[in-house]
């Protein structure tokens, strides 16, 4: 899967990339449609990401209402690496 090890902003730093290379350059067909695809895969996986830091802030805003200390939150769940 594309963006696989890449932290967030590798993936949009990439996404940005290929956008001006789509903008600028005269590539043909079948380059501009695997530069498109790389973007297509990266976009799904900073969607990925997206949502699982949205749960883990969810997941601590809960902890603060419930009174739940943040030590006893699992560190690595739903932790992909960098995010």
């Amino acid at each position: 899967m594309e963006g696989e090890g890449m932290s967030f902003k590798g993936m949009l730093d990439r996404l940005d990339e290929i956008t001006g290379i789509l903008e600028k350059e005269d590539l043909e067909l079948e380059e501009s449609l695997a530069l498109f695809e790389e973007a297509v895969g990266l976009l799904k996986a900073s969607k990925s990401k997206l949502t699982e830091s949205r749960s883990r802030v969810e997941k601590l805003l809960g902890s603060l209402e419930e009174g739940v200390s943040a030590e006893e939150l699992d560190p690595g769940e739903g932790s992909g690496g960098d995010s």
